[in-house]
């Protein structure tokens, strides 16, 4: 990577001490971007939802107590009117044996949804890296453009000198003076707008940073990760994008669905083991002790067509995954067709303005000899250098658009944070979890 010159790095904020690199600049977003913690913490819910899911596997274990007034009047068989104390206390204990597969699918489904959510957040952190890159690229060009426009100012000043000790040798006019003053105060303006720009950007590098850099290097994308045909690119971004893969879980997510909707047509069976310690219950005076082990089963006949309704909208909910998985897959293939598209033809347009920079630079020199012999106008000179000057800025521009859309074709095939060396954050990852 190449580094700015100390001009472009005063041109960019006094004060400020924190030097970032652009793969700094993204680590730093990682860790601290709002839209990010968000997608962190609905992956840490579903996460979260999963192990609710999963303790259905384990007892259930219940401690229950009670303490109060009980009065019990009733006539069956003998006469009994009592009014006692009552106290009780238990613990019962219950272990699902078979619950039509619900706990089993209920836990597959939600852990699909967690990886589908892990991959949202990279997608999301891959997108986010992106206009980090973007604001990191416009922020450098603006500094390089700021310094043109300074260098138009001085070359322009240096012919007005130029012209003034010709107007007073009598080889000028005062019209010749007035015209190259036009000229300058055009540039100074153009200066000033070039500087405002900046401001502007670096604005928008704080707000998606969070700080600004005072240190920029011109990075280069890792031509590693740049396919070598619009095929191959394609075949990458299918097989690497995080929104392909995220689609794949969110299939799997609700085919699972699907057999926990179904858990209705089978039987739930369980094991019971309830102890208690009671006293005074029910109008008996004296203690009462009491335990139990059940296999317990029960079986819905009839529940009005629920579990019918509940698995057809399951159905449904399938399909529209699978419609998602091929929308997304397409919307992949169009947006790495662009970016690629993209970075051939602004790679071949830099080379054409750079051309013109070398002609531009020519032609000027030529009329600046061509004028001091009397072949040449001044307001040749000053068009020359004009062509000059907008030669000079076509081509910074047109080598940062590359730049941008190199990364952009890496971000295409879903491998740009990669491709900056950025590790995740540990608390992304699911492991084992």
């Amino acid at each position: 990577m190449r580094k700015l010159g100390l001009l472009s790095v005063l041109a960019l904020a006094p004060g400020l001490s924190n030097a970032l690199t652009l793969e700094q600049s993204v680590a730093e977003t990682l860790n601290t971007n709002p839209r990010l913690m968000q997608k962190y913490a609905s992956f840490e819910a579903k996460y979260r939802d999963k192990r609710s899911a999963f303790s259905e596997y384990l007892p259930q274990v219940r401690l229950y107590a009670g303490y109060g007034y009980e009065r019990v009047n009733y006539k069956s068989g003998r006469e009994l009117d009592s009014e006692l104390n009552r106290r009780e206390i238990g613990l019962k204990i219950t272990q699902m044996l078979f619950d039509g597969f619900r706990t089993s699918s209920e836990v597959a489904r939600l852990d699909n949804e967690a990886k589908a959510d892990q991959l949202g957040l990279i997608s999301a952190a891959e997108n986010i890296s992106l206009e980090v890159v973007q604001v990191y690229l416009d922020l450098l060009k603006s500094v390089e453009l700021v310094e043109l426009s300074e260098r138009n100012i001085n070359i322009h000043k240096k012919i007005l000198s130029d012209i003034e000790q010709r107007r007073q040798r009598g080889l000028s006019s005062d019209a010749d003076v007035a015209q190259v003053q036009s000229r300058l105060a055009t540039s100074q303006s153009g200066f000033l707008a070039a500087k405002n720009n900046l401001q502007d950007i670096k604005a928008n590098y704080y707000d998606l940073v969070g700080q600004y850099p005072d240190d920029l290097m011109i990075p280069k994308v890792d031509e590693t990760y740049i396919p070598a045909t619009l095929g191959d690119a394609i075949a990458v971004a299918k097989k690497s994008h995080p929104e392909i893969m995220a689609a794949v879980f969110d299939i799997e997510a609700a085919n699972k669905q699907i057999e926990r909707e179904k858990s209705g047509y089978w039987p739930k069976v369980s094991l019971e083991f309830d102890v208690a310690d009671n006293d005074n219950i029910s109008g008996s005076p004296g203690r009462d002790d009491n335990g139990r082990v059940m296999l317990s089963m029960s079986y819905d006949l009839y529940n009005g067509g629920k579990t019918n309704a509940d698995t057809e909208a399951a159905k449904w909910r399938y399909q529209e995954a699978v419609a998602v998985k091929d929308t997304t897959h397409r919307q992949v293939e169009e947006a790495t067709t662009f970016a690629w598209n993209a970075n051939m033809f602004l790679a071949e347009q830099k080379g054409f303005y750079e051309e013109n920079v070398g002609y531009a630079e020519v032609a000027q020199k030529g009329y600046e000899r061509q004028f001091s012999l009397g072949r040449r106008s001044l307001l040749d000179v000053l068009d020359s250098q004009i062509e000059l000057f907008t030669a000079r800025r076509n081509y910074i521009e047109s080598a940062y658009d590359q730049r941008k859309a190199s990364f952009r074709l890496v971000n295409a095939t879903g491998r740009l944070v990669r491709a900056l060396r950025v590790d995740k954050p540990e608390a992304w990852l699911l492991g084992d979890r």
